[in-house]
């Protein structure tokens, strides 16, 4: 997602079950949820780990974008390197 002057981040300030409170280029903006929403911004918070949110200033939007975690020991690609180079050193 390419950001743009009506798109900036907002930063989480308390998550409940149908709202998110949000500070917002240093204003207080509460974001009605659907059950759905809800579901999606607990998850995204738990994913990225973080605090910040990509918000519309207009239309308050949020754009919950992510990719599940990944752990660089599970990657095969990863591992194979790190393989060789242990082999190397052992050269």
């Amino acid at each position: 997602m390419l950001f743009n002057e009506k798109v900036t981040l907002g930063i989480i300030q308390e998550v409940g079950d149908q709202e998110v409170i949000l500070s917002v280029q240093g204003e207080k903006v509460i974001v009605s949820l659907s059950e759905e929403e809800a579901k999606e911004l607990h998850q995204y918070v738990q994913v990225q780990e973080n605090w910040l949110v990509p918000i519309h200033t207009e239309t308050h939007e949020l754009f919950l974008e992510y990719e599940d975690p990944w752990n660089e020991e599970e990657m095969e690609e990863l591992m194979e390197i790190s393989r060789s180079h242990e082999v190397n050193e052992d050269e």
